[in-house]
């Protein structure tokens, strides 16, 4: 399988006129053109996201209208309204949205959150029971429901009202929810790309909207709201574009600033100086998940939603320790999974990867999956097995031009139960269905995907890095921010480089120094892993990202190495 490194094509004329109109680098102007914000108007208004006129009215989603008068009606007569929320931590975030949304109107709010080793994924009868049993006659589930025919329909027996908040495919048949709101299914909103924690910013908007035209009391503000919104939305890895870069850009200046006392408390503990997608997604998310995946989302919904300083403290703390336990579970499991890839004589004749163990944790399986599915460019589903249920649960991680949904939905025949988003998708199996469900899965993918391909690489731009424009790097990155998908981290690409110093850290990873032309800058290699390295005398061409290093290391840029080859001439 090989992979390609494509150059993004510039224009001067272009980036020369971006510079000239909005007083930018020429380093930040060459990254907006080549990813398509070439007229002034363009890069100014990805540069300056704005609340006011990036957000679409949340009346826009067909139901809105009536998951706000039913919330009203509620909060009028003071009846408990009820929660629940998925346990990763676009769910968590969203309940804790509208928790504190809700309780700043008034209202008694009953929050529940499955546990994932008990319950599994969705809504489920036992919660709906003990709901409804404290008085709960309006439920709105965040991140989850768009499945749960059943469960609704029992809701609705007990004489509870159910508004689905969820991003997630649905199946063919109506939902007898009181309302839906699901960008994935509902055409009426333009964007399908919002999680849960990003619908359930909208309920709450609109039900601010209606207060606003209704009352005169002082009403809670959703700016405030915002960090929690962006930790769902970067954490579930939707798409930073259009709505979701607005609600980001602003979530994170939010969060920075430390007011909730939960996220200042992980941000102490964590380390983090500067509040960035990166550090959101790589520091705050995997210890909030962490909590869902092998102990209790209970405690990261309650960091995010606790006003004593000193249980915040606690909290971040022990979230640490369980992201700690979680990530020895998922180096086991990955190193068995690879142990497993080695001695399956009928990989090489497949389009994906099915694996499947007694010893692995089901909180972990989907961190594990996607490293796989990185590592091997291809679709992967891991399966942890019960021996004494003989059952098994499982995640499934895609890479990019599949739908997992679409994958699983082909493959339902052999599965108890399965869901998800063209991105990933969890299901619950017979231990002896795997086999042909491994088959029909890789028959699923090879419809979706007749050609097998390596990874494609997109280079923002080549540079000599011995004449690395690093003084306005920072500034050109920060202004680029929020990355992740459809906005990515920039990629750089630099020939006929020498490594030197490397030395082993952490699980798998790499330090050394990067060689050009008289010039070293540090670099990290992380998830290094069993790629081999290059002798001290061999050039090669790299491909990295950048990151401004501390202003006390004594050098301007750290290098994140991605890939490297033997040097190739310029032609190539």
């Amino acid at each position: 399988m090989i992979e390609r490194w494509c150059l993004r094509r510039g224009n001067a004329e272009q980036e020369a006129l971006l510079q000239k109109e909005l007083a930018i680098s020429p380093f930040l102007a060459r990254l907006l053109v080549v990813r398509g914000h070439t007229t002034p108007d363009l890069a100014y208004a990805f540069l300056n996201p704005r609340l006011r006129d990036g957000l679409r009215s949340p009346f826009l989603f067909r139901d809105m209208g009536k998951a706000v008068e039913r919330i009203l009606r509620a909060v009028a007569r003071r009846e408990p309204i009820g929660l629940f929320g998925d346990y990763d931590v676009d769910g968590i975030s969203g309940t804790a949205l509208l928790y504190c949304f809700l309780r700043n109107l008034g209202v008694e709010v009953v929050v529940y959150i499955p546990d994932r080793m008990r319950e599994g994924y969705g809504l489920n009868a036992r919660a709906i029971h003990q709901l409804r049993a404290r008085g709960v006659q309006v439920l709105m589930t965040v991140d989850c429901g768009a499945a749960n025919l059943h469960e609704i329909r029992l809701a609705q027996s007990l004489g509870i009202d159910t508004i689905v908040c969820d991003h997630h495919q649905v199946p063919p048949a109506p939902l007898p929810a009181l309302a839906t709101l699901n960008p994935a299914a509902d055409s009426g909103f333009p964007f399908a790309g919002l999680c849960g924690a990003g619908i359930a910013f909208y309920l709450a908007w609109g039900i601010r909207t209606r207060l606003d035209s209704e009352s005169t009391k002082s009403l809670p503000h959703l700016r405030q709201l915002l960090d929690l919104v962006s930790l769902g939305t970067i954490a579930d890895l939707v798409p930073l574009e259009q709505e979701n870069r607005v609600l980001v850009r602003h979530g994170i200046s939010t969060l920075g600033q430390g007011t909730r006392l939960g996220l200042a408390a992980l941000k102490n503990v964590t380390k983090v100086e500067h509040v960035t997608s990166s550090a959101v997604a790589f520091r705050f998310a995997p210890r909030l998940n962490a909590s869902g995946r092998i102990s209790s989302a209970s405690l990261a919904f309650e960091l995010l939603t606790t006003d004593e300083p000193k249980r915040a403290l606690e909290l971040a703390q022990n979230l640490d320790e369980t992201n700690r336990k979680r990530q020895a579970l998922e180096a086991a499991a990955y190193k068995e999974a690879l142990a497993l890839c080695r001695n399956d004589s009928s990989r090489p004749a497949r389009s994906s990867l099915v694996l499947a163990s007694t010893n692995w944790h089901p909180g972990i399986v989907g961190i594990v999956a996607a490293r796989l599915s990185q590592k091997f460019h291809c679709p992967t589903a891991l399966i942890a097995l019960d021996p004494e249920s003989e059952t098994g649960r499982g995640s499934v991680r895609g890479i990019p031009g599949m739908d997992c949904y679409q994958a699983l939905l082909a493959c339902s025949d052999h599965l108890l139960s399965f869901g998800g988003h063209p991105m990933a998708g969890g299901f619950t199996i017979a231990a002896a269905q795997i086999e042909s469900f491994a088959e029909a899965f890789d028959l699923a993918i090879r419809r979706q995907l007749p050609v097998a391909q390596g990874p494609t690489f997109w280079v923002d731009a080549e540079f000599d890095l011995g004449r690395l424009p690093t003084e306005r790097i920072a500034e050109a990155l920060a202004a680029l921010e929020p990355f992740g998908p459809g906005n990515p981290e920039p990629i750089f690409f630099t020939r006929n480089v020498r490594l030197r110093a490397a030395q082993a850290f952490g699980s798998g990873h790499l330090r050394l120094f990067v060689e050009s032309n008289g010039r070293a800058l540090p670099a990290t290699w992380f998830q290094w892993g069993e790629e081999p390295l290059p002798s001290p005398n061999q050039t090669c061409d790299i491909l990295f990202q950048l990151e401004p290093a501390p202003k006390h290391g004594g050098v301007p840029v750290k290098l994140r190495l991605l890939r490297l080859r033997p040097a190739r001439p310029e032609s190539e």
